[in-house]
């Protein structure tokens, strides 16, 4: 009897424990945002939408960094006419309309709050550009 019990026993623990693991395995680290993602869609004039994901488990937040660039026809480089943000909030961010309007460029990067340290995606430019159609203004990813 106290064989059997103790093997159950056992093999109830080996359940548990077996179970926690997988779960561990599940849940990826906190963890700077791989992607940020625009709105594809014509500007409206209520602001940009920017969306970070890709950052892992659960963070305590996210800091924003937008430079807005008056002139990109020579260089990416912040100037003192320029506008630089700092805002922290959640995933999602909308740049305001005063900046997206009244600028042709747009420098980004977000920084995941994981447990008090920051870690940093790379910088993402952005360019103001008419649709195909051009009834539309689009702000697109620089590629180069």
């Amino acid at each position: 009897m106290r064989t059997s019990l103790f093997s159950s026993l056992c093999f109830s623990v080996c359940l548990l424990l077996s179970g926690a693991c997988q779960q561990d395995k599940q849940v990826s680290a906190c963890t700077y945002a791989h992607q940020v993602t625009i709105d594809p869609e014509c500007y409206t004039g209520n602001g940009l939408r920017l969306t970070a994901t890709d950052y892992g488990n659960i963070p305590d937040g996210f800091e924003w960094n937008v430079i807005a660039l008056k002139d990109t026809s020579e260089s990416w480089g912040w100037t003192p006419k320029d506008e630089k943000i700092i805002m922290t909030g959640l995933d999602t961010f909308t740049i305001p309309d005063s900046l997206v309007s009244n600028y042709e460029g747009l420098i980004i990067k977000v920084a995941t709050n994981c447990q008090g340290q920051l870690k940093h995606s790379k910088y993402y430019g952005l360019t103001k550009t008419s649709s195909t159609t051009g009834n539309c203004t689009i702000w697109r990813v620089r590629t180069n």
